[in-house]
């Protein structure tokens, strides 16, 4: 047995052992492999052609079917196989022996989870005199379809009247009874949600249908309630030898689990970023009382003073007119710093907005260092104007988390320094979180930006994972620059609504 061979049961496993004994001449090739090369072949085929397994197996396919057709039919073959859609043909065939018959092929391709064509399926039927040998290999037909792992099914007519249906279709549509009913009988509510008249035109036309992620009500016989399910399908007309359409064939997956599983995981990604946004935010207690000392103190200090002057005498109209604005801006502070609170933990959809981006980094570095020595000098070179059109507050959970990551890496070290810095390449502007630290290690580099647990005491393990998340949301994307010179950059791009090229900016200490 061929690696080749092996593979491909491994790949179909039931249906390719069912191919493996049926009694219908059967043959796999390599689709993705130059000439096509057979990689599977069944004892019904040997003893049909009379060809021996050494002579078919990795084979080309042309030189397997010289072997056994005239050029014309091969011809027509490829020309089929070329446009990736399923054909018969009844064509004249030989046995090594010399002696002739006729045959029909029947030609499918195989595609995978990705609906990329892997396979290329090949069935010889003998057309003979008996209708008992007919019946036989209609039966045989009938049977390697009945375990195929998708679902299929053919019908015939205008009316489109079922007269096959595998285990897997009729699981698919929680009906039993199909054989020899119309589709608008068998299901009728296929007929009010247009896949009727998607039939009708692939009869009439001849021109196949391909649906992706098709959503189908199913009414479940017996509860009689409509259960939402998801198809990838194809419908085929299926032709007599004068070239009549006479039926449809359709072959098709249940995508239903994938489609459901698609959407929790959607769910979940934008749980975890709320989940994240609540843990930073649950860190930064500190940094509220740190932020909101300096307003209240400061309405202190001035209603304390108003209170001397009143004591004094008259009050200085100049000074009581400073010290109400003095009063009234740090309230409007205060207030600011609350509602930067509530909404970086808020949870909503993203709101694209243009901001000023000097400004927002400027409150996360106020937010971050509140909650880190003083010894660690965050500084800053936006070009002022520098402007990005974003949702603010998730490009602020970022720069939160990155400028966190780079604090926590000097520490440790003699200099303290994380700079915040920005540069355009095209229409992107880029971001960069530079520190001074001892770097990252090249295997935890490798898969910085994936989920791994923490190493953080209370850490979830998320932070870059979700960064990424969010940039990625955003068009954008994110890595870890190799500086060269120790330390660690972290660096984002993201379309830019404006931009300047970075100039020396403020210092935070």
């Amino acid at each position: 047995m061929s690696s080749g061979t092996e593979l491909l049961l491994q790949e179909l496993g039931m249906f390719a052992r069912a191919a493996k004994t049926v009694h219908l001449p059967i043959i796999f090739t390599d689709a993705k492999s130059p000439g096509d090369p057979v990689v599977f072949v069944n004892d019904a085929f040997v003893a049909l052609t009379g060809l021996g397994r050494e002579a078919i197996l990795d084979q080309p396919l042309d030189t397997l079917l010289g072997e056994v057709t005239d050029l014309t039919s091969l011809s027509a073959i490829r020309r089929q196989m070329l446009v990736e859609e399923s054909g018969a043909w009844e064509m004249p065939c030989r046995r090594t022996d010399g002696t002739a018959f006729t045959a029909a092929i029947f030609f499918s391709p195989v595609e995978d989870d990705n609906a990329i064509v892997r396979r290329h399926f090949f069935v010889i039927v003998e057309l003979g005199g008996q209708v008992e040998w007919l019946l036989e290999q209609r039966n045989a037909m009938h049977a390697l379809y009945a375990q195929a792992p998708g679902f299929i099914s053919t019908s015939t007519g205008p009316e489109h009247r079922f007269s096959f249906a595998n285990a897997s279709y009729k699981r698919f549509v929680a009906r039993d009874d199909l054989i020899g009913k119309p589709v608008a009988e068998a299901l009728p509510e296929m007929v009010d949600q247009g896949f009727l008249k998607v039939l009708d035109e692939v009869y009439h036309t001849g021109k196949p249908y391909t649906g992706t992620g098709m959503p189908m009500g199913i009414v479940i016989p017996e509860t009689g309630e409509i259960e939402m399910r998801y198809c990838d399908f194809v419908y085929q007309p299926v032709r007599d030898a004068s070239g009549k359409i006479t039926g449809l064939f359709c072959e098709g997956y249940d995508v239903t689990e994938q489609r459901e599983t698609a959407d929790r995981l959607s769910m979940l990604q934008a749980q975890m970023i709320h989940l994240s946004r609540v843990n930073a935010m649950g860190t930064m207690a500190t940094t509220l009382a740190h932020e909101l000392n300096q307003p209240l103190a400061a309405i202190g200090n001035y209603a304390t003073g108003l209170a001397r002057m009143a004591e004094a005498g008259p009050i200085d109209r100049e000074n009581l007119g400073l010290a109400l604005r003095g009063i009234q801006e740090a309230t409007q502070r205060a207030g600011d710093i609350i509602q930067n609170l509530r909404d970086l933990t808020r949870r909503r959809g993203p709101e694209r907005t243009s901001f000023d981006l000097g400004d927002a980094v400027s409150e996360c570095i106020r937010l971050v260092q509140a909650t880190v020595p003083p010894s660690i000098i965050i500084t800053t070179e936006i070009a002022p104007d520098t402007r990005l059109a974003a949702d603010r507050v998730q490009i602020q959970q970022v720069i939160i988390n990155l400028l966190r990551n780079a604090c926590d890496a000097v520490m440790a070290t003699p200099v303290k320094n994380v700079t915040v810095s920005t540069r355009t390449v095209d229409a992107n502007l880029v971001v960069c979180i530079c520190d001074s630290g001892a770097g990252v290690p090249v295997e935890v580099a490798e898969r910085i930006f994936s989920w791994s647990e923490s190493s953080k005491e209370g850490g979830m393990g998320l932070g870059l994972s979700i960064c990424r998340t969010i940039i990625e949301a955003h068009h954008g994307r994110i890595w870890l620059e190799d500086s060269g010179t120790g330390g660690s950059e972290f660096c984002f791009s993201m379309p830019m609504q404006e931009g300047l090229l970075p100039t020396k900016g403020r210092h935070h200490r």
